[in-house]
């Protein structure tokens, strides 16, 4: 079993080519800087290094693991940090970093797509057939095949948008569903500039505008104009906006909310129509 060693930071490139967060590290740096500076070092939160793939390199180790605590550190003039070290392949030490990651959110969408966009490539690149890749790429990164072709279509949204992704302005949902139905390589440039027409199209509206819209952009696909989108989407609007007026007696109302509760429901309307539409949907 390997022991947790303490390994001087001068040993240790600050530069990883394997660690897959590439993204908002700076920030989180400075919050750990805090954390290290007001409590000291955490000793059950090892990094993980291995020898140096470039013997020509002036140092000893790469970081695979805790990129931020050692950045943290090594900026603080600490001396030394407690490590594990792995003989790791690259691909050994990308999976590993990715799962680290992966398991706590810490990564962008942007770095998401990278990667998978990258490992998806590395597979296909050796022989596989699409199917294949896809399924290997999703067993290499611990995630649904379902996932990697969603972390894969956003490789396409031009730079702004993944930062739109990334700062939660631009749901990943819609995203996905922009590059879908709007992506042609053919004509990249001009993708690009449909695809932030449509993200600020569909950003402008209100919420349930939003699911007619993506319903929109699925039926009318790549050559629909934001017009013809839009008209769609008025369209879904006013026919959901139709009122069925109704009673409730006195003494059922308390059993109406019980029902609802049982099913997560919650409010009269919600519970009222999910009431009406499960009846509707009965055979007869």
């Amino acid at each position: 079993m390997t022991s947790v060693q303490n390994i001087s930071l001068q040993d240790i490139d600050p530069d990883s080519t394997i660690n897959v967060r590439r993204l908002g590290v700076e920030d989180n740096v400075e919050k750990v800087k805090v954390s290290i500076r007001d409590h000291g070092y955490w000793p059950d939160m090892p990094i993980v290094v291995r020898p140096h793939p470039d013997s020509k390199s002036p140092y000893q180790y790469e970081h695979v693991t805790g990129q931020c605590r050692f950045k943290a550190c090594l900026e603080l003039e600490l001396q030394e940090i407690p490590a594990f070290v792995f003989d790791l392949s690259d691909e050994q030490a990308i999976q590993r970093s990715w799962l680290e990651n992966e398991a706590r959110g810490d990564l962008t969408y942007t770095d998401r797509a990278y990667w998978t966009e990258r490992i998806f490539k590395q597979f296909s690149g050796d022989g596989h057939t699409a199917n294949e890749a896809l399924q290997k790429a999703a067993d290499f990164l611990g995630v649904t095949t379902q996932t990697v072709m969603r972390y894969y279509a956003l490789v396409a949204l031009p730079e702004d948008l993944k930062e739109n992704v990334d700062q939660g302005i631009l749901p990943t949902r819609y995203a996905v569903e922009i590059v879908r139905n709007t992506y042609d390589l053919a004509r990249h440039k001009q993708s690009e500039e449909m695809m932030r027409e449509r993200a600020s199209w569909l950003l402008g509206l209100d919420r349930d505008a939003r699911e007619h819209a993506i319903d929109a952009l699925k039926s009318q696909g790549h050559g629909a104009s934001i017009a013809d989108l839009n008209k769609q989407v008025m369209e879904k609007v006013e026919a959901a906006g139709l009122v069925v007026q109704y009673a409730i007696p006195r003494e059922l109302h308390d059993r109406l909310l019980e029902w609802g509760k049982v099913r997560g429901l919650e409010g009269e309307n919600v519970i009222i129509a999910h009431m009406v539409a499960q009846t509707l949907q009965r055979p007869r």
